[in-house]
């Protein structure tokens, strides 16, 4: 057992590997054999073998004085993607020792992961109580801040995690992100261009500059940001997503469709870019594609009511009045905001002839919430062209 401590330490991992498995020959429960050999095995990237061993070092001793065993064993169960058991062990381990401060700062993250931001921030702010004042634990608390909209809170977090981690390009792309979100664009770009000084491709820090430059008027200046970001990663999500509305917008529908396609084969289980595809048919006269994309977007959210309004959309561009108004109206049970959030595809797919025959429709038929569908999408296509 002894003999292969300094083996190990010496990075002579597979000559420390056989000198505790010769332990397990005399002795199957000596729990630091386990133990160590989970560290090792870990190292090698084997995380089922190092699983194995950290949960057989607990069963052998489940009240450890120091629960090393569970910290590590959680460890591995994170970056084998089994979030929920990381939890679960980690939770065993402040039962036998709640002030542990790593131990805190790994449920932090965690639960950031899991989007539990409320215990993300708890466990992070208690983390930095016992100690634990380390870069990763304050961009954690940044990131949690940051999507629950607590942006000044963000901010100072994530300023002290690029003070204690002056090279880590992703500290200052969320910082310019929480900048940007609390209306200080010029400290927002300050950190983003920190961020490329670190790293000339870090696409986040590109893309986001493009958003800056979407929002001060300049598409031209932001295309080219997308463009360069596409450069580095033609698959790089974001920037096909944009760069497709981008040409929507100026009526290049090819090209959007080309882009949006690509994002379809890259991410086919996201309903949003089925309904982005969708709406690009509608204006395209592609009714079949528009309707196939409506119905796969349903599969995927079956829960909203934007697949209900893009369909809706189709039945209405191919005459059919009453299939539109029952589509908007399910669209419209679903949700009573369902047309809030695709202003854009109701002021560029529809007309507003289209709107004013099948408004009489739903007259028509005298049905309330029918009715009441219809007008919420005329609302927002009335606000929409105003607007633009």
């Amino acid at each position: 057992y002894l003999l292969g401590i300094p083996y190990a330490e010496k990075m002579d991992i597979d000559k420390a590997i056989e000198m505790w498995k010769q332990v397990h020959k005399l002795n199957p429960r000596h729990a630091p054999a386990h133990h160590f050999l989970g560290k090792v095995y870990a190292l090698k990237g084997m995380l089922d073998a190092a699983a194995l061993h950290f949960r057989k070092a607990i069963d052998i001793q489940p009240e450890p004085r120091h629960p090393l065993a569970h910290v590590y064993l959680g460890e591995v169960y994170l970056a084998k993607g089994e979030r929920d058991k990381a939890i679960e062990i980690w939770g065993e381990a402040l039962r036998l020792q709640p002030d542990n401060g790593r131990l805190r700062a790994n449920l932090a993250g965690a639960y950031l992961d899991a989007r539990d931001l409320k215990q993300a921030v708890a466990e992070g702010l208690k983390a930095l109580e016992l100690g634990e004042d380390t870069a990763t634990v304050h961009y954690n608390l940044g990131l949690a801040f940051s999507a629950a909209g607590r942006y000044e809170d963000a901010i100072k977090h994530l300023e002290r995690s690029t003070e204690l981690d002056e090279k880590d390009p992703r500290g200052f792309v969320n910082l310019g992100e929480a900048y940007a979100m609390h209306k200080q664009p010029d400290q927002a770009m300050a950190a983003w261009e920190k961020a490329l000084e670190l790293n000339p491709k870090q696409l986040d820090a590109i893309f986001d500059i493009g958003v800056a430059k979407v929002q001060a008027g300049d598409l031209d200046g932001a295309l080219a940001q997308w463009e360069k970001a596409l450069e580095i990663d033609p698959d790089y999500i974001q920037a096909l997503v944009n760069v497709g509305a981008a040409k929507a917008m100026r009526d290049d529908l090819d090209g959007a469709l080309a882009n949006w396609q690509r994002v379809a084969e890259l991410d086919p289980k996201s309903p949003d870019i089925h309904l982005q595809l969708g709406g690009l048919y509608i204006r395209r006269g592609e009714l079949a594609q528009a309707e196939a994309s409506a119905m796969q977007a349903a599969s995927l959210d079956a829960e909203s009511g934007r697949p209900q309004l893009l369909l809706g959309a189709v039945k209405l561009r191919g005459g059919d009045l009453g299939a539109a108004i029952a589509a908007w109206r399910e669209a419209h049970d679903l949700d009573p905001n369902f047309a809030l959030a695709d202003a854009g595809f109701i002021r560029q797919a529809l007309t507003t002839g289209e709107l004013d025959k099948l408004t009489k429709e739903a007259r028509r038929g005298r049905d309330k919430a029918a009715q009441a569908a219809v007008a919420a999408v005329r609302s927002v296509h009335k606000l929409g062209r105003e607007e633009s």
